[in-house]
């Protein structure tokens, strides 16, 4: 029952709903296998009742010796050619026990077995000893199949095809595995009369060595469980993930919510084995996200990252247990609240909590241990060349920028970031204002005029009138100081790790916390 109550949990969890099942359809009607014995003994009797089955006596037989040794389990005795009547006064004296069994149909050779992935379907050739067995395993495409086992319980063949003619199924869609039963479960369908269903059969699952799909697949177990508790994995990432799986997808996206994938789904499978490839997993775990935020930034409501944003809070207090009664925040609500910011600004990068905190760690705690030391002149590219920027310079930037006051700072010559993210409020406070979308990736930090008296208060000697290729050189030299200080400002503010635009990091810190990391006093 443990195992039976966590399957449906997890379809539930996944956003799956099935029209006919536990809790949906027939209330009157049990679902388990084993509490359905009534049902398939009718069904049972009705095979009999047309000579399309009949009972057989006959019990496993060992013979031969050495490795000639074999145990003949089918039916050995012609039990088919006895009358219903004799047969049923066997069964009422309770002289033996006996199974029921598939009768081979005069035109079984005739039959086509289709498939809408392979096409046709050939039954495998029988050998000596594929003679079917009680359990109904071997030789499942051998004529005489057992249907109902001595003690009166199904075969799983047998319960498959009444259980999936009863719930009115019209496609089967199963692993590759599966198409040596395909045969004997039409057989099934024509004994009975029935309408058999459209099967399709898919490849099996292989890891990256080309081998069988284990339960872990390096650091990552993958039951439904684990995926969604220990790894984040969301329901939309996994049913996206798993339908493109032997998928030969149409279309150029990759990335569908489940009433996307119904839309454009169809049974276009592979012949071949899949490889399941987990960084796609990851991949399509970023994109879902994105998603979500894009609509939370559009619409204002943060409900559909609601989850998330509570995950990374949790991963964050779990961290740094403080950190919602300190001086940066005064609660767990607006530490809430920053944590949304952060995924809002950064969400493309989110594959769970635990590994979107770690790489954004830089945002909520400062360790100046983890800084990279930069060296004392940068070598960056400007205009196509490589030029030389001296860190002084960089920290003279930092200073100019940093220590003017933010009413007066729109009155001089600086571009976007810097200036856009204090004017609309550098302080982490109160940066509901803030647009990360209208923040520039790549800041163009200076313009000619005030980059070229920078320039001469850095350089001695620079006092006459420019000439045109002097000119020319301070403009490849303004590239590569725009390069080189978005570079300085990443290091000393994020530990140089990659994420959001410095302009949002700048946002998210505030700026007295830019001007402590920078070295700059007011």
């Amino acid at each position: 029952m443990g195992a039976e109550k966590r399957l449906i949990e997890d379809l539930q969890w996944a956003g799956l709903h099935w029209d006919e099942g536990p809790g949906v359809g027939r209330s009157n009607q049990s679902y388990r296998q084993s509490e359905r014995n009534d049902i398939y003994r009718k069904h049972a009797q009705g095979l009999l009742a047309t000579g399309a089955a009949y009972r057989c006596f006959c019990t496993p037989q060992a013979s031969g010796q050495g490795k000639a040794a074999h145990v003949t389990s089918g039916c050995y005795q012609d039990c088919s050619s006895l009358s219903q009547e004799h047969s049923l006064s066997k069964v009422n004296d309770k002289q033996q026990a006996s199974t029921i069994r598939l009768k081979r149909a005069i035109d079984v050779k005739d039959r086509i077995y289709p498939d809408l992935v392979h096409g046709k379907i050939k039954p495998l050739k029988r050998k000596f000893t594929d003679v079917a067995s009680e359990d109904g395993e071997a030789g499942i495409d051998a004529a005489d199949t057992v249907l109902m086992k001595s003690d009166g319980t199904p075969t799983y063949h047998f319960a498959n095809v009444v259980d999936d003619h009863l719930m009115e199924i019209t496609h089967v869609i199963r692993g590759a595995e599966w198409m040596a039963s395909t045969p004997l479960h039409y057989d099934l369908y024509s004994a009975f009369g029935w309408q058999p269903p459209h099967f399709a059969h898919v490849g099996l699952l292989l890891d990256q060595n080309k081998a069988k799909l284990s339960k872990r697949n390096g650091n990552l177990a993958l039951d439904v469980r684990s995926m969604r508790e220990q790894h984040g994995v969301l329901p939309e990432t996994l049913v996206n993930f798993l339908a493109l799986l032997g998928w030969s997808n149409p279309w150029r996206n990759d990335v569908y919510d489940l009433d996307g994938l119904a839309k454009n789904f169809d049974l276009k499978f592979t012949k071949g084995n899949s490889i399941v490839n987990l960084d796609k997993l990851w991949y399509l775990q970023k994109q879902h996200v994105a998603q979500k935020s894009q609509r939370a930034k559009q619409t204002g409501d943060l409900e559909p990252i609601h989850p998330l944003v509570d995950a990374i809070a949790n991963e964050v207090r779990e961290r740094w247990p403080a950190l919602s009664n300190s001086d940066r925040f005064e609660d767990d609500e607006e530490l809430w609240k920053f944590c949304s910011d952060v995924l809002l600004a950064d969400s493309k990068s989110y594959q769970n909590a635990k590994h979107f905190v770690d790489g954004h760690r830089y945002l909520f705690a400062y360790n100046e241990e983890e800084v990279p030391i930069m060296p004392d002149v940068l070598e960056v590219k400007g205009g196509g060349e490589l030029r030389k920027v001296e860190k002084r310079a960089l920290q003279l930037i930092a200073q100019e920028v940093l220590q003017h006051d933010i009413k007066t700072l729109g009155s001089l010559s600086f571009q976007p970031v810097v200036i856009k993210v204090l004017l609309e409020s550098l302080d982490a406070r109160d940066r509901d204002s803030i647009d990360y979308a209208d923040i520039p990736d790549s800041p163009e930090m200076i313009e000619d005029g005030h980059f070229i008296a920078l320039c001469k208060s850095l350089v001695p000697g620079i006092e006459k009138r420019l000439t045109e290729s002097e000119f020319q050189g301070l403009a490849l030299d303004k590239r590569a100081y725009q390069a080189a200080f978005t570079k300085y400002l990443r290091n000393q503010l994020s530990y140089g790790l990659s994420g959001p635009s410095i302009g949002s990091v700048m946002a998210l810190l505030g700026y007295e916390e830019c001007s402590r990391r920078l070295g700059v006093t007011s």
